[in-house]
C-alpha cells in the first residue's frame, strides 16, 4: 500500500504479511497503478465513441486498506498526461482533483475521477490505439475545466516529479461499447528502501545504507516513489536482494506472494561479513531505470577509523577501543579532518585541511588512485557519502560551501547553492528523507538541511535550539534522530530531522571535551566522540547519551577530529 509517509520496520513489516495474505481477495492491493472499474456509466454511439479512464486516488491519511478500491495510484496524485495515438489522436494534461467537475469524493474520502476521451472507433476488432499515460504529484496550473490541450501547452510548478507511467499501450476502441481502458500504470522509484525486523536485524529504514548486526531474520526492499510513498501492488517494481558471499550470509527467493521480502540467514557458525545488493527494476511500462544501493551486513565489532590532527594519521579500532593493524600507511594525509566510507568501492575519504584535498584510501590505508581531483576544495572538514547517487559532499570552511564530487573525485554539477552557509564543519546524510544536514558554527551555531542538488529546505522556526559552536553530526537511524557536538560547552544534543530537540537523561554525554567529530555504530547502536579538547579519547554512549564501559582504550590518538564506522 502506498504509505504517505515511512512507517517503522516492524509495523510495515506486519501490514506486508496482511497484505499477502489478502492479495488474492484484492486483486491487487498495491499503489502506483490505476485501476479502471468494470462499469463507467453509458456510451454515446456515433462516429466516435467515450472510452473512459477511471482512476480512483486514496485518501492521503487513511489507513485501513479495506476502505480503499482494491487498486489505485499514490495518494500523491493531482495530475493526468494522456498521449494517444491511432484514428484519433489526443494530447491532453488533466488535473486528478476535486476542482474537475470530472472527480467526485467517495465514502471514503478517496478521490475517483473519471475521464472521457472521444475517439473514433477501431475499424475492426484489432486494437488501433496506443497510448502513453503519466501521473504527476502537481496540478497544471493552465488548466480550465480541469484539463489542458494539447499537451505542450500546459504547465506545472518547478520540482513536479512523476509517480506512475505507462508507456505504449495499446487499446481497441469499439462503437456502442463500453470501453474502459484496462491500463495498470507501474510505479516510477526514485529510490530504494531497505527495513528489516526488529530483534533480528536491528535499524529502521535505510536507504542503501550500512544494515547492523546480521543474524538469521527478515527483510524487505521496497522501491519508493519520488514523494515518499512505497510502491506495492500491480505496477510495483521487481526488487532483489543478492549477497556477495554466500558462505557467509545466504539470501531467499521471495515467493509470488510476498515479492517484497526476503530471509538473511547465517551460512557458517562465524560469519565473517559480506556486501549485500539491493535492486529495484521498474515494470516495463514504467520507463524508469532500475535502481541500485549496497549495504552490508556483517557479525561481530565494525572498524572505527579515527583522524589524528596532530600527527597526520587515522588509526583504525575494534568497537571495544582495542587498535587494530593496518598494512598500509595512509600517505598524501595533511591535517586530516573528516573521513567518510563508500561501501560500494569499500573506500575511505578523508578530508585535509590543510592543503584543501581529498584523498581515498583501503581500508586497510592504501591510497588509492583517482581519475578526478576534487576540484574547488577550500579548506575542506567535513564529508558525507550519499548512498542514493554515490556521491561525496563536502563542506569547505574556507569559503562557506558544500562541493559534490563522484567516487572518483569528479564535481558534479548541482541546480541549487547549497545556501545560507557559514563556517561550515560537519555534514551528515538523512536516507529516510534524502538530506544532507550541515552544522554551521557562526555564533552559538546552526544547522541548515538541503536536498541532493543543494536546494535548502524549509525548517519550522527555532529549529535545533540550544547548539554552541557546533561542529560534528551523525545520524542514527534507530530513533530517526540526528546528534550534534557542540565544541564549546562540551555537550551533545539530540534533534528529529526537524530540528526539534529531543529530551535526553540529565548528566547525558558525560566526559566529553571540546567533542569534534561522531559516527553511529549500527552493530550495536552506540555513538562514538572524538573530544579534541582531550587529545587522547574517544568516547562511547547509547542513544540516550549513558556513557558506555569499554575493554580498550583507544590507544596512539593524537588531536582526534572524526570518526567513520566501516563494517
Amino acid at each position: 500500500m502506498n504509505a504517505p509517509s515511512l512507517p517503522a520496520p516492524a509495523a510495515l513489516l506486519a501490514r506486508l504479511t496482511a497484505m499477502v495474505c489478502a492479495l488474492a481477495l484484492l486483486a491487487g492491493c498495491g499503489a502506483q497503478n490505476a485501476a479502471l472499474p468494470p462499469h463507467a456509466g453509458s456510451v454515446p454511439i456515433g462516429a466516435r465513441s467515450a472510452a473512459h479512464l477511471t482512476i480512483t486516488i486514496p485518501h492521503a491519511t487513511s489507513s485501513n486498506s479495506t476502505q480503499r478500491r482494491p487498486q489505485y495510484i499514490s495518494p500523491a496524485t493531482q495530475a493526468l498526461a494522456v498521449t494517444i495515438t491511432g484514428p484519433t489522436n489526443v494530447s491532453e494534461g488533466i488535473n486528478l482533483t476535486t476542482g474537475n467537475p470530472s472527480c467526485t469524493v467517495n465514502l471514503y474520502s478517496n478521490l475517483v475521477c473519471t475521464v472521457s476521451l472521444a475517439l473514433a472507433p477501431c475499424p475492426s476488432s484489432t486494437a488501433c490505439y496506443t497510448g502513453t499515460f503519466t501521473t504527476y504529484d502537481q496540478a497544471y496550473t493552465n488548466a480550465s475545466g480541469g484539463s489542458c490541450t494539447p499537451l505542450s501547452s500546459c504547465t506545472q510548478p518547478a520540482g513536479t516529479k512523476a509517480l506512475s507511467q505507462a508507456q505504449s499501450v495499446s487499446f481497441l476502441v469499439a462503437a456502442g461499447a463500453a470501453n474502459n481502458l484496462p491500463i495498470t500504470l507501474g510505479g516510477v522509484p526514485a529510490t530504494v528502501a531497505v527495513l528489516s525486523s526488529a530483534g533480528t536485524i536491528s535499524g529502521n529504514a535505510l536507504t542503501g545504507f550500512v544494515l547492523p548486526k546480521a543474524q538469521s531474520g527478515k527483510m524487505s526492499v521496497l522501491g519508493v516513489d519520488a514523494d515518499g510513498n512505497y510502491i506495492l501492488g500491480p505496477g510495483a517494481p521487481t526488487v532483489s536482494l543478492t549477497t556477495s558471499d554466500a558462505t557467509q550470509f545466504t539470501v531467499s527467493t521471495p515467493t509470488a506472494s510476498a515479492p517484497n521480502l526476503f530471509t538473511i540467514a547465517n551460512a557458517s557458525s562465524n560469519p565473517a561479513g559480506a556486501l549485500l545488493t539491493v535492486t529495484v527494476t521498474p515494470t516495463t511500462a514504467s520507463g524508469a531505470a532500475p535502481l541500485t544501493a549496497a549495504a552490508d551486513i556483517f557479525s561481530g565489532s565494525a572498524t572505527l577509523y579515527v583522524t589524528n590532527n596532530g600527527n597526520n594519521t587515522v588509526t583504525a579500532y575494534d568497537s571495544q577501543g582495542t587498535q587494530q593493524s593496518l598494512t598500509g600507511g595512509w600517505s598524501g594525509l595533511n591535517s586530516p579532518f573528516d573521513i567518510a566510507y563508500d561501501p560500494a568501492n569499500g573506500w575511505l575519504y578523508v578530508t585535509n585541511y590543510g592543503n584543501s584535498t581529498v584523498t581515498a584510501y583501503t581500508s586497510q590505508g592504501a591510497q588509492q588512485t583517482l581519475t578526478g581531483t576534487f576540484p574547488s576544495l577550500s579548506g575542506p572538514v567535513g564529508i558525507a557519502y550519499d548512498p542514493a547517487n554515490g556521491w561525496l559532499y563536502v563542506a569547505n570552511y574556507g569559503n562557506s560551501t558544500v562541493t559534490a564530487y563522484n567516487a572518483q573525485g569528479a564535481q558534479q554539477s548541482l541546480t541549487g547553492t547549497f545556501p545560507h552557509l557559514s563556517n561550515v564543519q560537519g555534514i551528515a546524510y538523512d536516507p529516510a528523507n534524502g538530506w544532507l544536514y550541515v552544522t554551521n558554527n557562526n555564533g552559538t551555531g546552526t544547522v541548515t538541511a538541503y536536498n541532493a542538488q543543494g536546494a535548502q529546505q524549509t525548517l519550522p522556526a527555532g529549529s535545533f535550539p540550544n547548539l554552541n559552536f557546533a561542529f560534528g553530526i551523525a545520524y542514527d537511524p534507530a530513533n530517526g534522530w540526528l546528534y550534534v557536538t557542540n565544541h564549546n560547552n562540551s555537550t551533545v544534543t539530540a534533534y528529529d530531522a526537524q530540528g526539534a530537540q529531543q529530551t535526553l537523561p540529565a548528566g547525558s554525554f558525560s566526559g566529553l571535551m571540546g567533542p569534534y567529530g561522531i559516527a553511529y555504530d549500527p552493530a550495536n547502536g552506540w555513538l562514538y566522540v572524538a573530544n579534541h579538547g582531550n587529545p587522547n579519547t574517544v568516547t562511547a554512549y547509547n542513544a540516550q547519551g549513558v556513557q558506555q564501559t569499554l575493554t580498550g582504550s583507544f590507544p596512539n590518538l593524537s588531536y582526534p577530529y572524526a570518526i567513520a564506522v566501516v563494517p
